[in-house]
């Protein structure tokens, strides 16, 4: 029987409103979900409420005049690029909206990702733009930052929109800035990926194909025969009598033949439009398996309209694997090398899985294998891709290997680094292309925010990672005077500069770090062995494990459940890898369930040999070898039971 949690508080909520879920919710179901309650503001950031309450693209700034450009390019046949940022988000995006332009742009079409240029319109960036002068440039994943580089292509006649989600500077550049964080957007969710921005605008762009484009919708709002709400280009224009909307408005106005059930008129008002033209929802569907890869590997927070993302990406990332469509053949040959359930393909595949391939193209200097098998659509050609870019992440993984090795040296003879705020990285014969993933390994290992720093083609450039809730980019700019460039996200953060002024970037980053720290005012981080809820070793299976799986996609700011288990008695050990992990049973758990602590093998069982019994916390994952599936208890934390 489950224990009581410490979050059991209340009556409960017997259903979660269309969410999937019909019936009362499960002992186990209600706890997870009053969590989660407690922990957002609003209730529906966890619930699954479907298409239906995707918010309009044209609430984003810029939208509507960059597709109107766009759509002009496109009938014009003139020379557009696409340039998108090395990253698996970068790569998402560019591949997202350029297979899309391919098949409807008879004009020139150049899609590039940067390689060994630095992040944005570097110099090398701009010098590529200006030799392509194209008639239309589309910056994926940078551009915010660059006015004066847009400027510059602006007074040769490049025109530029810019798809983009990273913070906004005090100036912007003067384009189509397309981003969410926009201080004058309409938009209600800031934290989307650039590929879900490419994925507005093709959507968008299907809308305006169609003759509805240049007509508003009526909507009654059941509250009289006469009063609801206007809907004009993804818009809620009006809202109250019919009668005042004809001298209001020049254009011409249906009436819907629908009714509405969400407080959000106009989001419910696409869904019904696209569910008029079956052939356009799937084009717009089918868009979904690299936003959905795009928005976990860069961690966005999977509540509200990122959780509908990945969710439905998913379900088309499953039908991709089972062959059931076959409308992106080089998704298809990466996802047949990886093991995977035959069921389905989950938010955890693309985060371990599919994130980390795309990505490890740009860290080895070869993103055009990414980028080249996500758009190929001949499947010999698809596969020998495929099996290029896993040799490019085995390769990457080795690459992380040897700098941690090194890293671990280096901080051994300097140790006084190890009690700063900051742990500041940086030795010559540091390889480069891997920096991000060392730094978070490094914040894992250390619990401090991470700098980490490599010689790459005669300067430097590295990465910044949070451990909490500190903004990175905060301590950035207190040494901006010293960086080439740098930018990215509230939790982490990239940067170049001249090795020669590593010293003094030390120097700065030393000085400011506790004061910084203190002006973040950084939220004291959780317990990491409160659990949600407590388990008796024979609950430990399937029915808790499928219980709980409704609540996928599970990911950043959703995380996966964990469990505990007090008292555990530990019997069956088997040390792997010289001790490093070790597999375990548990007495009285079912025999199926396989038992796993990764890393910290030597201080399992150097605790197991001085106590009977442990306290356990822990998740439950799929683990798929050989096309076999079966259940495992990854252990996370463990201590003496408490008498």
């Amino acid at each position: 029987m489950l224990k009581n949690s410490p979050y059991s508080h209340g009556p409960g909520i017997k259903e979660l409103p269309s969410s999937g879920l019909r019936g009362p919710l499960t002992p186990l179901q209600q706890r997870f979900y009053q969590t989660h309650l407690r922990e957002k503001s609003h209730p529906e950031h966890l619930l699954y409420h479907g298409l239906r309450e995707l918010p309009s693209p044209f609430l984003l700034p810029d939208l509507e005049p960059a597709l109107e450009l766009l759509k002009e390019s496109v009938a014009s046949e003139k020379k557009i690029l696409l340039f998108g940022d090395r990253d698996c988000d970068g790569v998402s995006s560019t591949s997202l909206l350029g297979g899309f332009l391919k098949k409807i742009h008879r004009g020139e079409l150049i899609l590039k990702v940067s390689n060994e240029e630095d992040y944005g319109l570097s110099p090398a960036a701009l010098d590529f733009v200006k030799k392509q002068k194209p008639d239309l440039l589309i910056t994926l994943d940078f551009g915010t930052t660059n006015h004066v580089q847009i400027d510059e292509l602006a007074s040769l006649g490049i025109k530029v929109i810019v798809l983009d989600h990273h913070e906004i500077p005090e100036r912007i550049p003067a384009c189509f800035l397309v981003s969410p964080k926009r201080p004058d957007s309409q938009y209600p969710n800031e934290k989307i990926c650039t590929a879900v921005l490419a994925l507005k605008l093709i959507q968008a762009y299907l809308y305006s194909s169609l003759e509805e484009y240049n007509l508003g919708t009526w909507i009654g709002d059941g509250n009289s025969l006469f009063s609801g709400y206007l809907i004009y280009r993804g818009k809620l224009v009006f809202q109250g009598e019919r009668q005042e909307v004809e001298s209001k408005f020049s254009f011409p106005i249906c009436e819907a033949h629908y009714s509405f059930t969400s407080e959000y008129p106009e989001r419910e008002w696409f869904y019904q439009e696209f569910l008029k033209y079956p052939a356009i929802l799937e084009q717009y569907l089918q868009n979904f398996d690299l936003a959905a890869v795009g928005t976990v590997s860069d961690m966005m927070p999977l509540f509200g309209e990122n959780r509908i993302i990945v969710k439905e990406g998913c379900k088309i990332l499953s039908k991709l694997y089972r062959k059931e469509t076959r409308h992106r053949e080089g998704l298809f040959q990466l996802l047949s090398l990886m093991e995977l359930s035959e069921k389905h393909v989950t938010s955890k595949d693309l985060g371990w899985g599919l994130g980390p391939m795309i990505n490890s193209a740009g860290r080895m200097n070869s993103t055009e294998v990414a980028l080249n098998l996500l758009l190929e659509e001949n499947p010999e050609r698809a596969k020998t891709g495929a099996k290029e870019l896993q040799k490019l992440n085995e390769e990457r993984r080795e690459r992380t290997k040897r700098n941690l090795f090194k890293v671990d040296g280096f901080l051994k003879r300097k140790q006084e680094r190890t009690q700063k705020a900051v742990l500041f990285c940086y030795e010559p014969d540091f390889e480069p292309g891997v920096s991000g993933i060392v730094a978070t390994r490094l914040v894992e290992e250390y619990k401090k925010p991470v700098l980490f720093i490599t010689p790459d083609h005669g300067h430097a450039k590295g990465s910044i990672r949070s451990y909490g809730k500190e903004n990175v980019l905060n301590l950035l700019k207190k040494a901006e005077s010293i960086f080439f460039q740098y930018g990215g996200h509230k939790e982490a953060g990239g940067f170049s500069l001249s090795i020669d002024r590593i010293p003094e970037l030390a120097k700065v980053i030393f000085e400011h770090a506790d004061s910084w720290l203190e002006e973040e005012q950084k939220q004291a981080i959780l317990d990491s062995t409160s659990s949600l809820v407590s388990l008796e070793p024979t609950e430990l299976g399937a029915k808790i494990f499928h219980e709980l799986s409704v609540f996928e996609p599970f990911g950043h700011e959703n995380p996966v459940p964990l469990y505990s288990i007090k008292g555990a008695k530990i019997y069956h050990t088997k040390p792997m890898t010289d001790g490093k992990h070790v597999r375990f049973r548990i007495l009285g758990a079912p025999e199926t369930i396989q038992c796993l602590i990764w890393n910290r093998g030597k201080d399992f069982l150097d605790l197991l040999s001085k106590t009977g019994s442990l306290d356990l916390w822990g998740s439950l994952e799929e683990s798929t070898f050989r096309s076999k599936t079966s259940l495992q208890f990854v252990v996370n934390y463990f201590q003496e039971a408490e008498n």
